[in-house]
């Protein structure tokens, strides 16, 4: 009995090598192809190993990925604007064309002004036979003695004065002639025509007394002249004794 027993576990365990062995086979080939199967000791050699299966979680630090990051920032520097790429206003050269400025005309010289006493000498001349029934011509002539240019325009007024500068009787009348300005340059004359009456010819009503010279005003100046003359004058207002004719640019 014990030796049946022993029989029938031993037939019990071929019966499940042949049938493990006989499962092992189906699985580990495909009937197919023609390659063989891998044996169970090259499934397990060709299963990976927990070392070699990377690690899910990372092994870099946090300081180590800022480290990483400044470095980065350091390796690509920012690009710099240089402040001599753009010239200044100042450095602009000059234009060389010709200013199109028109330059401004020359001032016109100012016009002459009116002769005055202090810019002009004056002279008495007798004229060759200037003489009439009763009366003289005689020639007053005025200088421009200044270094300035003036004009006389008409009549000049002409008196007798006593020694002390005092006018004695009327004044020399106007004898209607035309006149004109008259410009005088430096070192120029004028002269106008004095028609000058014996005061003599009127008795007692003309007052005689004695003349020393002539005042002459140039026309429109407010200054005078004294030219030395002695000649007898009638203090008679009433009595004219002489007649004066406008200036004229002298020859």
């Amino acid at each position: 009995m014990t030796t049946l027993l022993g029989s029938n576990r031993w037939i019990a365990a071929i019966a499940a090598a042949g049938a493990l062995i006989a499962v092992s086979g189906c699985t580990a080939s495909d009937p197919g192809s023609g390659e063989p199967a891998a044996s169970t000791s090259e499934i397990a050699t060709a299963a990976p190993t927990a070392s070699d299966v990377p690690s899910a979680s990372p092994s870099a630090s946090p300081s180590a990925e800022a480290t990483a990051d400044a470095s980065a920032t350091t390796a690509a520097p920012e690009p710099t604007i240089e402040a001599t790429a753009t010239p200044s206003a100042t450095s602009a050269p000059a234009d060389p064309s010709p200013s199109t400025t028109p330059s401004a005309p020359p001032e016109a010289a100012a016009p002459a002004g009116t002769c005055t006493a202090a810019q002009l000498t004056g002279s008495i001349q007798d004229q060759s036979g200037g003489g009439a029934a009763g009366s003289v011509y005689r020639t007053l002539v005025l200088t421009n003695a200044s270094g300035q240019p003036c004009t006389v325009v008409g009549y000049p007024g002409v008196s007798a004065v006593d020694g002390a500068g005092n006018q004695i009787g009327a004044p020399a009348d106007r004898d209607g002639t035309a006149s004109g300005p008259v410009l005088l340059a430096p070192g120029a004359s004028a002269s106008a025509t004095l028609r000058q009456t014996n005061a003599q010819n009127y008795g007692a009503d003309c007052g005689l007394t004695p003349a020393a010279g002539l005042r002459v005003y140039p026309p429109g100046a407010t200054d005078s002249l004294i030219l030395p003359q002695e000649l007898p004058a009638c203090s008679a207002a009433s009595i004219v004794l002489m007649t004066v004719s406008p200036l004229q640019l002298a020859a």
